[in-house]
């Protein structure tokens, strides 16, 4: 009924059965229907039993350091790992992992291949994917020139070589890699590139662009990226800023310019962020022209797209959900009919939990941008705010499911003092509501996080502070199926590649 409950067949554990018909009115006595029983049939722990619920980041080497195009980096990325079989010094001690099969490939150099207009004084600077066997490694430049002493870094990984004397002028030289890693494995992929140093011979030399960030063709970037160009050689800064353009979406070219005190490398600063899934194209054509004014090789177009962004929202679980009482600490069924928290007759403190299975949240998601739960609060008895305190929504862990009982449980006693995972949130009156928001970003990134451990699971507990005042008056929040079908959900916005 629309206005209250249809109290029926009353099975009592405690005593004989008794049968009470009546109809129960918010704020009113109980009318019972003649010869079907007493309100006195109804003690309060019976009543109680009936209530049911539920970047670019630049290491400046020399020259700086920017991957060469023309070296094939592996899949991997990150620290190089230890190779399997061996412990970090290279000592030679095995482990009990699979033998390393992978060989070793060179990930960035500093000169950059390609490049021109190289200092005189420049070293070599080399990454590895991986530890390498030092003394395996051999670096030659043709034409012959004296290096200086070799330095390594990053756990074997980074090789920095001086040049003992100033390198030629206007020369093409070429360095030539071999080496080994820590397990006998030769180098891959190139094993060599090319450079040009500086001279007072005329630059006929026409620029190259020879990398960009976002890389072309990225997925998955965020809204206020930069966009970076990095040239072959120093160039004429008016005309780069002249010949680059957004092509798409419009509106974007009136962002700014920044270099770097070489002129090599270019940045742009988008005039606002970008929405959600943008795909972004963007030029830069052959007007472009370096210091000696030799024009740029071929128009360079690249195209990217932004992080995109979906929201899913999650009805309540049945088996998680659900009101609790002390001293009680039984539940009779996981459907939904009613819950309530607080202050209940006979002094009975409810507490309300909302359990959520986040099953569909895509495992790719990069970032949870938002996360409310929403909660159907259809009526307030009593004062529960002024007599019970604050109350507070506490992510907890109560596993796959609260029990059902008849009876006193020790689980669902477990359940109903369980030390809450991190700080309770403050739920205070005026965000009450059908539904009433409450924002758990912070708890379901966490328990996304540990989804593993968590199994998809992110689980909570409403109480108030004080439990009952034990003046056998109701004072509580409650939810009512018949008024508001729904007790609550979970709404998750989230971005993904």
């Amino acid at each position: 009924m629309a206005d209250g409950l249809l109290w029926g067949q009353l099975a009592s554990s405690r005593g004989p059965d008794a049968a009470v018909v009546g109809i129960w009115v918010p704020g009113q006595a109980l009318v019972t229907v003649p010869g079907c029983g007493t309100p006195s049939a109804l003690t309060p722990f019976m009543t109680n039993r009936l209530r049911l619920s539920v970047p670019l980041a630049a290491v400046v080497l020399f020259l700086g350091c920017i991957d060469v195009p023309d070296i094939v980096d592996p899949p991997d990325a990150g620290q190089p790992p230890v190779d399997a079989g061996q412990t970090q010094d290279g000592g030679g001690t095995p482990d009990a992992g699979p033998a390393d099969t992978l060989p070793p490939t060179i990930r960035t150099t500093t000169p950059l291949g390609g490049a021109t207009q190289v200092s005189i004084h420049t070293g070599l600077v080399l990454t590895f994917s991986e530890t390498m066997k030092q003394s395996s490694v051999r670096v030659t430049l043709q034409p012959e020139h004296p290096l200086g002493n070799a330095a390594w870094s990053l756990q074997g990984t980074t090789l920095t070589l001086g040049v003992a004397s100033p390198l030629s002028e206007n020369t093409l030289y070429t360095v030539t890699v071999v080496g080994e890693d820590l397990v006998g494995n030769a180098l891959s992929g190139s094993h060599s590139l090319s450079f040009t140093t500086e001279g007072p011979a005329p630059d006929t030399t026409p620029p190259t662009v020879l990398f960009t960030t976002p890389v072309n063709g990225a997925i998955g970037v965020d809204r206020n990226t930069l966009l970076e160009v990095v040239f072959s050689e120093p160039m004429n800064r008016v005309s780069v800023e002249a010949a680059f353009a957004i092509l798409s979406p419009a509106g974007l070219n009136t962002g700014t310019f920044t270099w770097n005190a070489a002129s090599t490398v270019m940045t742009y600063t988008l005039p606002l962020s970008l929405a959600h899934g943008t795909d972004l194209h963007w030029q830069v054509t052959t007007t472009a022209r370096d210091v000696a004014e030799n024009p740029l090789v071929e128009t360079s177009s690249r195209s990217f797209r932004t992080m995109r962004q979906a929201i899913t929202t999650f009805d309540f679980d049945l088996r998680t959900s659900g009101p609790l009482s002390a001293p009680s600490f039984f539940r009779q069924t996981s459907f939904y009919n009613g819950a309530n928290v607080g202050d209940w007759s006979a002094d009975f403190s409810y507490r309300l939990f909302l359990g959520f299975q986040m099953t569909s949240l895509p495992e790719e998601l990069v970032f949870i941008r938002q996360a409310q739960i929403k909660w159907w609060a259809t009526g307030q008895r009593g004062d529960p705010y002024g007599k019970l305190g604050r109350l507070f929504l506490e992510p907890v862990d109560v596993g796959e499911e609260l029990p059902t009982s008849f009876d006193f449980d020790p689980r669902l006693e477990a359940a109903y003092h369980s030390q809450p995972l991190s700080s309770g949130i403050p739920v205070p009156p005026d965000s009450l509501g059908r539904p009433g928001r409450i924002d758990v970003t912070a708890v379901v990134a966490q328990d996304w996080a540990n989804r593993a451990t968590r199994n998809k699971r992110t689980q909570y507990r409403l109480r108030f502070e004080i439990g009952t005042n034990n003046d056998g008056i109701v004072d509580s929040i409650d939810s009512n199926v018949e008024e508001d079908p729904k007790l609550a959900e979970l709404e998750v916005t989230y971005e993904y590649p």
